[in-house]
């Protein structure tokens, strides 16, 4: 289905990228790099390389090696023999919403098993109110997992672990070092010295 959609350009690929960009958490450098690839690939260029990148962006070498290696780790491109090559970027675009009601389902699960019942409409709208106000699904397991050591069931009581550990900076600390893992290069290969 999607390779018919595509074929007979149905959908502005290109678009759908810059209006999900934030939810799919991809900065802007990172879209606009995703979007000169994606318009090279769709104009059958064969070889799309950094140095052509390059050409038409106003990023330096070592940026434009940084967002790359970011796009290398998030899986979104691969490097094949020098080229770089887009990973499933239309099925990505087009799949993310349901991978992120999955993962929202699977923190409900968690916590329906733990409880050992069914939560109840108000406990659902909590879960989702600490999802949308910038808890990680992994910090709210791990604040699941201390009030199930403490033998407590209450959404109340978690959500003081939540507070207690905002107001801490455990929350700052802890997205800090997920975005540091996110950034991690897969390699230091900088391909601009190699001219």
């Amino acid at each position: 289905m999607i390779k018919y959609l595509t074929d007979l350009e149905c959908i502005q690929f290109e678009r759908l990228l810059l209006l999900r960009s934030k939810e799919l958490s991809l900065s802007d450098q990172e879209s606009h790099l995703l979007l000169l690839i994606y318009t090279f690939s769709s104009l059958r260029k064969k070889m799309i390389t950094p140095t052509l990148l390059l050409q038409y962006s106003s990023l330096t070498p070592q940026e434009m090696d940084h967002v790359l290696e970011s796009l290398l780790h998030k899986k979104w491109i691969s490097n094949k023999n020098g080229a770089i090559c887009l990973n499933n970027f239309i099925k990505r675009l087009l799949e993310k919403e349901e991978e992120v009601v999955e993962e929202k389902m699977n923190l409900v699960d968690v916590f329906e098993e733990e409880f050992g019942r069914p939560l109840t409409p108000m406990e659902l709208e909590s879960i989702k109110e600490w999802v949308q106000g910038g808890y990680s699904e992994e910090m709210i397991y791990k604040a699941l997992k201390e009030a199930v050591k403490s033998n407590v069931s209450s959404l109340r009581y978690i959500e003081g672990i939540l507070i207690n550990w905002a107001q801490n900076g455990i929350k700052e600390r802890y997205i800090e070092e997920k975005q540091k893992e996110r950034l991690v290069p897969e390699s230091h290969y900088h391909w601009w010295e190699d001219e």
